[in-house]
């Protein structure tokens, strides 16, 4: 009977801490849609695998938006489990670092996957294309960081690095010729700051 009582104890307890687990994704999930909805100029669904989806996910990519044959997206888009792992955390990375010069890889993830979910908010838009998708995706990693509770000096600092850092090394259908300070892709052309 002691048996039956310590395993139905241990059962009880690892189901708390899933159904715990469940409400935390549950609750990202709609914070991460609520920017993503913004940027998306409607609204949209974020997914996060939970925790069997994380154990077979295969994709390889950091996040991704469905079109359908006419073009249209669909209303959500899946993020990978790493990209959601590092949102989560997100107001906890101290990006003081770019300043100083001394990122190392945890920074850089985290940024981004700032940075995906601002692409794949614009993908929600409707824009399919990688290279225009990309190139408004890097002017807003910084309200994407925002929103999760960085600082919005280390924000601007983030998204800077990202386009620095990142955007010279992503595949030659990622970059737009229009994406320069004045240029045709530049949502602030008042602005001299670029992104």
């Amino acid at each position: 009977m002691r048996v039956l009582a310590a395993l139905l104890l241990i059962v009880g307890a690892v189901a708390a801490v899933g159904f715990a687990r469940h409400e935390d994704r549950i609750d990202q999930q709609d914070q991460l849609a609520a920017i993503a909805s913004v940027l998306a100029g409607r609204k949209v669904a974020v997914h996060c695998p939970g925790f069997l989806g994380s154990l077979v996910d295969v994709h390889g990519e950091a996040g991704r938006v469905q079109f359908d044959a006419a073009g249209r997206p669909a209303d959500h888009t899946d993020l990978a489990p790493d990209t959601c792992k590092a949102l989560r955390h997100l107001d906890r990375v101290d990006f003081r670092c770019i300043g100083r010069g001394d990122c190392g890889f945890e920074q850089f993830n985290s940024a981004w996957a700032a940075h995906t979910l601002a692409h794949e908010s614009f993908h929600l838009r409707g824009f399919e294309d990688e290279g225009i998708t990309e190139c408004y995706a890097l002017q807003n990693t910084a309200f994407v960081a925002e929103r999760l509770g960085v600082p919005a000096n280390q924000a601007e600092a983030l998204q800077a690095w990202v386009y620095e850092k990142g955007y010279p090394n992503e595949p030659q259908d990622y970059h737009a010729a229009g994406c320069f300070n004045g240029g045709p892709l530049d949502l602030r052309p008042n602005s001299n700051v670029f992104p």
